[in-house]
């Protein structure tokens, strides 16, 4: 954990001290009043939903050892002794210089991780692989973005050996200062697909702006690269770094082959890394998590992780919650992929639903998905005709955009009588509790602010 003389504060992020004296050392960066301890210095960041500068005396009752902000209104005494205040002209920007400023004087190996798809999962299966053989800090949750990183980047601590980081990003950009604060060595990029269209506008800006990544990376560092990806390999085709491939169809250095599905349990398969073959079990749902398996089968390979450590690791991965989680409630299995959508993993998830042996029906709950701008709508369209495709058995829409997958199942040959455009969660649990019985498998999936696991919650409750 960071732990800093004022001085070096100063020294990284600017400003001037306008309460108190340089002297301080502060151990802990935190920018939430609520969680902060004592000792700890405060970043009065600016939110969307929030104000940093709200709670200066809060942070300074909790004996905050300093305080950063923006605006010198709103300090006050506090209960106790007042802290440090340094004034700067922005304090995201801030966070930011302290988080590169403090990075370079920690020798951990960093492994970068971004993509559509796949990004946190891919994390949580290469540090549970990484910590093996090292000693490993990877993101917190998905604390992945301009600001998040930074907060990892300050738990660092110097008897780390490698550090595991999320990147995420709504904006071009912002992979570019992610990776100038967390300088990697390893940079992933799981998959490109339509995400962030809202902003970005077209998928070659999502291209270029996950590119940003691999273009951070010098000669003598490794790019991981999706071979089955075919934006993700054009990447690849112009950077100075050194590529790693990974994948199922095409040739890759690591592929996946002779691939068995074990139903709940996962695959069995085999690995080929480079010219040898590993038998290596995947003990999770959907090919999506093969590809995100081999990724972090290949960043681990790259730091000479034996395959019998790199299997290990594997089986002892923990996904995070709401991402192809199996639930079983009073004889019906409930497939929890609610975590968030776009119109790959979708598919994705729907592919997993119809290929999951049950006695029962295959019930598919879609909320929407969000952030396509002008695909939005011929994206839903194409989702219901790949349900009647699958020729799931039920499906029940919430929201606005998913009603555009009901009426383009139904219209490519769905029996309507099987489907419901539900008005809310309640209307949607409503028909669920009608219509499913013990031996139905139920797949749950739509966009964060969709919030499809509240439809578990009142199912399950």
């Amino acid at each position: 954990m960071i732990e800093m003389k004022v001085e070096e504060c100063l020294k990284a992020v600017g400003g001037e001290i306008v309460v108190g004296s340089g002297e301080k050392t502060f151990r802990g960066v935190s920018i939430d009043s609520r969680t902060i301890k004592e000792g700890e210095l405060f970043v009065c960041i600016n939110g969307d939903r929030f104000n940093g500068h709200n709670y200066i005396e809060e942070a300074q009752n909790k004996k905050a050892a300093a305080i950063i902000l923006s605006d010198g209104s709103g300090v006050v005494s506090g209960k106790g002794k007042a802290p440090l205040i340094i004034r700067v002209k922005d304090t995201l920007k801030a966070l930011q210089e302290l988080a590169q400023f403090y990075r370079k004087q920690i020798p951990v190996k960093v492994i970068g991780i971004t993509g559509t798809n796949g990004k946190s999962t891919t994390k949580e299966m290469t540090a549970a692989i990484m910590e093996t053989k090292f000693k490993t800090i990877k993101t917190e949750g998905n604390l992945n973005n301009h600001i998040g990183l930074p907060l990892n980047i300050f738990n660092l601590s110097r008897g780390d050996e490698i550090a595991v980081l999320e990147m995420g990003m709504s904006a071009a950009g912002e992979i570019k200062r992610l990776a100038e604060i967390a300088k990697p060595e390893i940079g992933v990029v799981t998959n490109i697909s339509e995400g962030h269209l809202v902003h970005l506008k077209t998928l070659k800006k999502v291209q270029e702006a996950k590119g940003e990544l691999f273009d951070s990376l010098n000669e003598n560092e490794t790019a991981i690269v999706n071979a089955d990806d075919p934006l993700v390999l054009e990447l690849a085709e112009s950077i100075k770094a050194k590529v790693m491939t990974y994948g199922i169809y095409n040739n890759a250095d690591i592929k996946a082959e002779e691939i068995h599905p074990m139903g709940r349990e996962g695959f069995k398969l085999d690995v080929r890394f480079f010219d040898k073959n590993i038998p290596m079990p995947i003990p999770f749902l959907g090919e999506c998590n093969i590809y995100n398996a081999l990724a972090a089968m290949a960043a681990s390979w790259s730091f000479g992780v034996a395959p019998d450590d790199i299997k290990r690791g594997i089986m002892n991965a923990k996904l995070l919650a709401n991402r192809f989680e199996v639930i079983e409630y009073e004889g019906i299995v409930i497939i929890n992929d609610s975590y968030n959508a776009n119109p790959r993993s979708m598919k994705e998830a729907l592919k997993v639903l119809a290929n999951y042996k049950c006695e029962g029906r295959h019930f598919f709950i879609v909320g929407d998905m969000l952030e396509l701008g002008d695909l939005a709508e011929p994206a839903h369209k194409s989702l219901g005709e790949d349900v009647a495709r699958y020729s799931i058995d039920y499906l029940v829409s919430v929201g606005e955009l998913s009603a555009h997958v009901t009426q383009s199942a139904v219209a490519a040959g769905m029996n309507k009588k099987n489907t419901a455009t539900a008005s809310g969660h309640e209307c949607a649990v409503a028909f669920i509790k009608k219509y499913s019985r013990p031996g139905d498998c139920l797949l749950v999936k739509g966009s964060r602010g969709s919030k499809m696991e509240e439809i578990i919650r009142l199912l399950v409750a």
